[in-house]
């Protein structure tokens, strides 16, 4: 995902335990790291790892997200 900033996650910077020495990694474009995922899989992993919590999907839209629509609940 890369090393967070004030651009992808406003308020990072103030936070405790950030230092501005960290390392600046650029982020990877999942499909290259996950590449037989199909495009709902990496939309949700993407989803699931966002950096900003406020943006970070939650628990249960994730157990409703389209990546899931094939499975079949047993009663």
């Amino acid at each position: 995902m890369g090393t967070p900033n004030e651009d992808i996650w406003p308020g990072v910077t103030s936070l405790p335990d950030f230092k501005s020495a960290f390392p600046k990694w650029p982020p990877k474009d999942l499909s290259t790291v996950v590449p037989d995922l199909e495009p709902s899989g990496l939309h949700l992993l993407s989803s699931m790892l966002c950096l900003d919590p406020s943006k970070r999907i939650t628990a249960r839209s994730a157990l409703e997200h389209e990546y899931f629509k094939d499975i079949k609940l047993v009663p």
